[in-house]
């Protein structure tokens, strides 16, 4: 396989949307048994379990055969996906769903308040120029209760924020000596859907600023041995892949979780003071 590169392009969205080829990357392995499946825009990440195999995000409808490939790339069948786990109801992230779920018949999961907010006008995204097409949840996400597929134990939280709904992952594996490592992926940090002219304009209470702070101030204290971003541009995830992609190694790192979650927090702060200074 040719080896990833970090490619953020300022028409990113738009390549997405008209060129979906051109935000193509090679998959690779972030995890034990957990693979990097998404585009250079979006993260898909896919989990392998004896189980069946689980994907969590979709990304948009329009680089659903990026997705598909990759995963075939990885040596996989994509009609092995048992479930489809959302981190929270945009277009980027849920744009697939309902057409993986009709190829595999995977069971879709998602949080219930991004369930309910979906449902409501002002959370329409048809402006975007993708193609949304619905799709109904099958199960909602219950953080008391993992979720055990196979090796795997996947938990959830609620890190709502971004939506209301947001949804962070983290999943333990074991690696090739038995040692069990915690993934880690928030569900949404990007601040762009949390100033506060644009929760007025989507009359979303202001609070979620707040439960946004609160939840990665809360998380940190949660050890997270390899953490990636559900964005690339979010972190240097695309930076770090090996010229062998099936070497998860340079994504081992204890200290980067909390830092990525100091950052993100840091970056809505100074949108906020910005904001304060009119």
């Amino acid at each position: 396989m040719e080896k990833a590169v970090k490619i953020t392009p300022k028409n990113i969205v738009e390549d997405s949307r008209e060129r979906p080829w051109k935000v193509e990357t090679a998959p690779f392995r972030v995890a034990p048994h957990i693979y990097y499946v998404g585009n250079t825009w979006v993260g898909c990440f896919l989990l392998e379990s004896s189980k069946g195999l689980a994907l969590i995000d979709t990304a948009v409808v329009e680089t659903l055969y990026l997705l598909l490939e990759s995963i075939r790339r990885l040596g996989f069948d994509p009609k092995d996906i048992k479930k489809i786990f959302l981190s929270h109801a945009h277009m980027d992230h849920d744009g697939a769903a309902r057409h993986l779920k009709e190829l595999t018949g995977a069971e879709i999961y998602l949080a219930k308040e991004d369930d309910e907010w979906r449902r409501r006008p002002e959370a329409d995204m048809s402006s975007s120029g993708f193609k949304i097409v619905p799709y109904e949840v099958d199960h909602y996400y219950d953080d008391e209760t993992p979720i055990v597929m196979g090796g795997l134990t996947i938990r959830t939280r609620l890190s709502a924020g971004h939506t209301p709904g947001t949804t962070s992952f983290f999943v333990d594996t074991k690696d090739e000596e038995g040692k069990t490592l915690t993934w880690a992926m928030h569900g949404g940090v990007g601040v762009n859907t949390m100033n506060t002219a644009y929760l007025t304009k989507v009359h979303l209470p202001l609070s979620l600023q707040e439960n946004f702070f609160a939840g990665c101030e809360a998380m940190k204290s949660i050890h997270v041995d390899i953490c990636t971003p559900s964005h690339p541009a979010h972190s240097d995830m695309l930076e770090r892949v090996r010229e062998d992609h099936m070497d998860y190694r340079p994504f081992v790192d204890e200290n980067k979780w909390p830092a990525f979650l100091d950052e993100r927090a840091n970056s809505l702060r100074s949108v906020l003071e910005a904001e304060k200074r009119g």
